[in-house]
C-alpha cells in the first residue's frame, strides 16, 4: 500500500511539476504573439483524483477493506487484486457502490459503504476508484 502511495504521489508530483514549468505567461502581444487561451475548468487529472482517492479511502473504506486495502478477514474482500474492479468500468463501480449489493455467504456491501450522500458523495467515490485503479492488478 505505501508503495502504491508513493506512486501515486510521485505520479501527482511529476504532474505538479509540469504544470509548473508550462507557466511562464502569455505570449508577447508586442510581437504578435497571441496570449494563450485560460484553461477550462477541467476535471482533475488522474493521478490528483488517486491522491485524493487515497485520502477519502482511508476514512472511509478502510474499516472493511484494511488500511492498505487488502481486505478484512469475514469482511470487506481485498481491492489490490480484484477481478470484480478490473472487469467493472468506472460508471458501473460508481452505481455499485452508490446502491451497494448483497454478497451471498459474505457480509453485503451496503449503499455508499454505510456512510450518507452528504458524507460520501459521488464525487468522492470516484476519486476512490481513481485509487483503485492505480493498483497493477486493477487496470482495466
Amino acid at each position: 500500500m505505501n508503495q502504491v502511495f508513493r506512486m501515486v504521489c510521485v505520479g501527482a508530483c511529476a504532474v505538479g511539476v509540469g504544470m509548473i514549468g508550462g507557466c511562464g505567461g502569455g505570449g508577447d502581444a508586442e510581437h504578435g504573439d497571441a496570449a494563450p487561451a485560460p484553461a477550462a475548468a477541467a476535471k482533475p487529472s488522474f493521478n490528483a483524483m488517486a491522491v485524493k482517492g487515497a485520502l477519502v479511502y482511508k476514512k472511509t473504506c478502510a474499516a472493511c477493506h484494511g488500511a492498505d486495502a487488502k481486505g478484512m478477514p469475514n469482511n470487506g474482500p481485498d481491492l489490490t487484486d480484484s477481478a470484480f474492479v478490473r472487469d467493472t468500468n468506472d460508471a458501473d463501480l460508481l452505481q455499485y457502490v452508490i446502491h451497494g449489493r448483497e454478497v451471498p455467504g459474505g457480509v453485503p456491501m451496503p449503499p455508499r459503504g454505510g456512510f450518507t450522500e452528504d458524507v460520501l458523495p459521488d464525487a468522492d467515490i470516484e476519486k476512490v476508484i481513481a485509487y483503485l485503479r492505480n493498483f497493477p492488478a486493477n487496470k482495466p
